[in-house]
């Protein structure tokens, strides 16, 4: 079976649960272009249904975000994996994921930045001006 999703996909229909992440935001620090750096944000079904996450949309194709497939059951954790590709950027730069999910309001948002150290254009650092 096809596991294409639509560009929006929209909330599960039926019972909504809630959902509550330990973070919402992570910093990443200093991160050396063109390095790809992961994150892992842990959440839990704090509600009385089981949660499903029907998407976890990315602000930008940089960002690869990995979730659970099937159903959290009450009561149990997950975790969403983001991985973010720093190639070709620098300075700081903050990106997010919106959580699409059978909880009320349906949309979480993670957020994260990160201080990019951008990848040298010369053989060395330029002394002066």
């Amino acid at each position: 079976s096809p596991t294409t999703a639509p560009a929006t996909a929209p909330p599960p229909v039926g019972p909504t649960t809630t959902i509550e992440f330990a973070e919402t935001n992570h910093d990443f620090g200093k991160v050396k272009a063109p390095e790809k750096v992961r994150h892992t944000f842990k959440f839990k079904n704090t509600g009385k249904e089981p949660l499903i996450i029907s998407s976890a949309k990315p602000s930008c194709g940089c960002t690869v975000p990995k979730w659970p497939q099937e159903p959290i059951a009450p009561g149990k954790t997950g975790e969403i994996q983001v991985e973010f590709d720093s190639k070709g950027k620098s300075g700081p730069t903050s990106k997010n994921v919106t959580v699409t999910a059978n909880t009320d309001p349906p949309q979480t948002m993670l957020y994260f930045k990160a201080d990019i150290q951008g990848e040298p254009t010369t053989g060395g650092a330029p002394q002066g001006h």
